[in-house]
């Protein structure tokens, strides 16, 4: 935005060079008196001058053009910018909804559901109606919903961390990203 507004400030400058300078001066010297003592009368000055843009079109058209093409530049430039921080907000904004959703899903649903599937393989072995295998592949996928649940939430507090380094403001809600409600075994 600084960029814009020197260059508008230029423009103005350049069209400013337009209109005729007008130049008034006065003058005042005094005088001593002569080496055989006649006194001199002071000196008093007037000067008027007017300074005529008579190169307009060779001098004052070029540079009046090269500051509106700085100014359209820095414009652009500037609108260039605005559009990369919306995308980039809008990007991860999109990023941190899905993972939020990941983590909720994870924690509310998929793994509850693999923890039961764990305890029920635990007492089919128990009782011998499931082997070893059963049991151990049902334990692992447990572990896999685990890994996947760490890895949302590390992914959200990631696109957290990149809105907040955009827009400057934190938007962490702790009570989200924390690793409250996961189970271990």
């Amino acid at each position: 935005q600084s960029i814009m507004a020197r260059t508008a400030k230029e423009t103005d400058l350049a069209r400013k060079d337009y209109y005729p300078d007008l130049d008034v001066r006065l003058s005042y010297g005094q005088r001593s008196s002569m080496l055989d003592g006649a006194s001199r009368p002071d000196m008093v000055g007037f000067t008027v001058a007017i300074n005529l843009p008579v190169w307009r079109d060779s001098k004052l058209a070029p540079r009046i053009a090269e500051s509106l093409a700085l100014r359209d530049q820095a414009i652009h430039l500037y609108q260039a910018q605005r559009n990369e921080i919306a995308a980039g907000l809008r990007q991860y904004t999109a990023a941190a909804e899905q993972n939020l959703k990941s983590i909720r899903l994870y924690r509310t649903a998929i793994l509850p559901q693999a923890l039961l599937t764990v305890e029920s393989a635990l007492a089919a072995y128990r009782v011998n109606r499931v082997d070893f295998l059963t049991l151990l592949d049902s334990q692992m996928t447990v572990f896999e919903y685990e890994i996947s649940l760490v890895t949302a939430i590390a992914n959200y507090n990631k696109a957290l961390a990149e809105i907040d380094f955009i827009t400057g403001n934190s938007l962490a809600n702790p009570a989200e990203s924390r690793g409250q409600g996961e189970h271990h075994d």
